[in-house]
Order: structure tokens, then sequence, then C-alpha cells
């Protein structure tokens, strides 16, 4: 059983964050009678090598007992971290309906402390301190409780604490399990009310403005695990189709293309992606509705004759559009020796492909070469693609639903009520 889920905002401490799930999980283990080796609890850190996130994700969400959201500032600007808490606060409010209880199993913690006007109105109703939890968790909050030498003793304390709680509130209040599927990428944010479509794909709709959530179509230039065996040693960097190539294995084992959505998704982009023999397609839809164009290539396509031929053809087809913001970014990680070896010969065909592009180094970005660096390259691509949406882009302004589609019959200055048709004025 998962006594709970541990919700924060990616690049938030990322290690520390990892530290604090491995401690809570063992004291929650210890108040509830269970083996070191059960797993009590989820934080997206924990995922499998080879797995995709989303689906864990929404499976931990769907049979998690209770909720921690860690809040930092980020934390209410990340729209992943808002479609978390909006999944366990609908399931949370269903029971809690029926039961006629209060749970308490949705449970807001102070990261960093609780600054005036920094906690989004969502969570200002729901308690977030505790005066079992500590005096110095309400004034230092949990990140300084784990940094400082002097306060082990108050973190322990608090941990000891915390667990309790966790494990009180959730064996008081059996929550079901959602057995429903749901796609996490359709869910509202509880944090960015103001983006709910009310059944509308904004992120294709011509007539968007600027306060719409853009969409990115990811195109992901790279192939499987049987086919790279041709011509590389190493391939566990591979799946069995190019959405699973996952290049910063084994500091991050999640497919790289999942970990870019979830950033985008932080910074409020809607998100589809692509394999690349559908790029002329989606290079099409960004053009035609001012939306960003995303190529992620392995390098190691040029080394695959027919990859090699259909990457240039769709590339000088697709990105001949100068209409469409559209960026190229390549992956060269430091934990890949043979990829390293090679790297000069592999960026130099990338050029040669990309030659048009080569010049234009706020949109092409290559030898990014930590998934720490791909996360922070990536925001900025993407920012500088909107801006210059917002600059080149056409206006598409549909009409509104009582304006009369009929086209506009001019009679002239002298025309009255009564006159008929080919009946016009004085001469």
């Amino acid at each position: 059983m998962l006594y709970f889920f541990l919700s924060y905002a990616r690049g938030d401490e990322d290690a520390l964050v990892q530290k604090f799930y491995e401690d809570l999980s063992a004291e929650v283990r210890l108040i509830a009678g269970l083996s070191r080796d059960e797993r009590v609890g989820f934080v997206d850190r924990t995922i499998l090598l080879g797995e995709r996130w989303p689906q864990r994700l929404v499976e931990a969400l769907g049979s998690c007992r209770s909720f921690l959201a860690l809040m930092t500032p980020r934390y209410f600007q990340s729209r992943v971290c808002g479609q978390e808490w909006q999944l366990f606060a609908e399931r949370t409010a269903r029971f809690e309906s029926q039961r006629r209880v209060d749970t308490s199993l949705l449970k807001p913690l102070m990261w960093i402390p609780a600054q005036p006007g920094r906690i989004h109105p969502v969570a200002q109703p729901l308690q977030y301190t505790s005066d079992s939890l500590g005096d110095l968790y309400q004034r230092l909050g949990v990140r300084q409780l784990m940094r400082l030498q002097r306060h082990s003793d108050d973190y322990r304390t608090f941990l000891f604490e915390l667990a309790s709680q966790i494990v009180t509130s959730v064996e008081a209040n059996p929550l079901p399990e959602q057995h429903r599927p749901v796609d996490l990428q359709a869910v509202d944010s509880a944090f960015h009310p103001e983006e709910a479509t009310n059944g509308v794909d904004r992120g294709t709709a011509a007539g968007g403005d600027a306060t719409d959530p853009m969409r990115v179509h990811f195109v992901v230039a790279a192939s499987n695990r049987d086919e790279m065996r041709g011509i590389r040693q190493h391939v566990t960097v591979y799946g069995d189709d190019a959405l699973q190539w996952a290049p910063y294995r084994p500091p991050m084992p999640e497919p790289l293309i999942d970990y870019a959505r979830e950033i985008a998704a932080d910074h409020s982009y809607q998100s589809t992606v692509v394999e690349v023999d559908r790029l002329p397609h989606s290079a099409e839809l960004a053009a035609r509705y001012n939306q960003i164009l995303v190529l992620i290539v392995d390098a190691w396509m040029t080394r695959l004759p027919q990859r090699r031929q259909a990457l240039v053809e769709h590339a000088s087809a697709a990105l001949g559009n100068r209409s469409a913001a559209t960026a190229v970014l390549i992956p060269s990680s430091r934990d890949d020796p043979e990829t390293r070896e090679h790297w000069q010969t592999l960026s130099r065909a990338c050029r040669e492909i990309f030659n048009e592009f080569t010049s234009d180094d706020e949109l092409y970005r290559s030898n990014i070469i930590t998934h720490r660096a791909f996360e922070d390259e990536l925001p900025e691509v993407l920012e500088v693609a909107r801006n210059r949406v917002f600059s080149r882009g056409s206006v598409h302004r549909p009409p509104d639903p009582s304006t009369d589609p009929s086209p506009p019959r001019l009679d002239g200055p002298w025309a009255r009520d009564d006159d008929q048709p080919g009946t016009g004025g004085p001469a």
C-alpha cells in the first residue's frame, strides 16, 4: 500500500528531496510495522529503468492514501504539480462527501518558510503548520531542518511526528483506489484555473490569444535498440521505439521526451509528441496556428543512411517554413564515452543537415551534455520561440458567433428601408 505520494517541483533541490522521501519512508515503515523492503511512498524519482513516467505517476496518484505537497514558490507555478494536486483532491473530495468526514489526507508541507502572499489560494484553507511538528519546522521549513547539522535531532522528531500523522490518518480513512484511466495531460491544474479549456483544445485553436497555453510540437529523431546495434556498441539508452530513447541514462533513466514534456508543462506549455516521419505535418500545424516546433535529435541517426536521408528530406521540407518558430536540440551525454569519442564527426554531420539553422544559436542547441543542462536550455529555447511567435506569427481572429456571415450589400447613402432591390435612389 502507498501511504503517501510526495509532490514537488522538479529542480527544487532534487537530491535533498529524494533524501527526505527516503527518510520519511523509513519512519512510516517503522510506525506501520512493515519490513524494510516494503514500498510505502511514491516520488517520481523512484521510476524504474525503462518505465514511462506518466503512466506510473497516474497509477500512483490513483492508489496512494495521502498526498504531501512540498510548497515552494515554484511549486505553485508548476502545471504538473497543479495536476497532481487536482487529481488527488478530486479523489478525497468524493470520499469525504460520501463518508461526511474531514480526512486531512492532503497535507501541504513548507519546504521553505511560507512568505505572505506566496501561498496559492487553493492551499490557504489547508493546515500546513502544526504544533506537533515542532516550532523549528514552522519557523525554518523542512529544508533547513535537513541542511543544518545542529537541527538533526529536531529533524528526526519532525519525521517521526509527520510519519505518525500519515499512518494514523491513512489507517483511519481507507481512501478507495481510482481504477478509471486518466490522461494526465488533459487534467486541469488546481493552480491554473484560468487555463481550463472547457473541452476545447486551445493549443490547436487558431483563435487563441497570448493568455492561452501555447502548444509545443516535439519531434523525436531517434531510432530503436535493434537498429542501433548495427552502428553502436552501447545501446542501453535505446528502447523498442524512438520515443523510449534515454540519452542521459543512467543518471536519468526516463525517456528524454517524457522529461521534455514535463519541463514544458512546468512552464505552462501544452505539448504533443511524434516521431520524425511526422515532422512535415507537425511543422505545418505549428506554422498555421502560431505554435512551436522542437526537434530533438540523436546525432547517431546520421550514421544510418536511410534514416539520414529521410531526416534530410523531412527537415528540408518542414523546417524550410520560416513562419514556424523552430528549434533543434541535440543531446550528447558526458556519461556516454562512445558518443564523446565520435562527437566531432557526429556534430559535423548534424550541422550539414541543419545548415540553415546552425547560425541561430538561440534555437539551435548542440552538445547538451547533461540532463540538468537540458532542463536549463529547453525553457530558454521555448521562451525565445514563444517571443518569435508573438513577433512574427499571423493573427487569426475567428468571427463572433453573432456575426452575420453573408456578404454586405452596399446600397449607397440614399437607401431607404422601403427601397426594393434594383430600384436605386435618384440619379
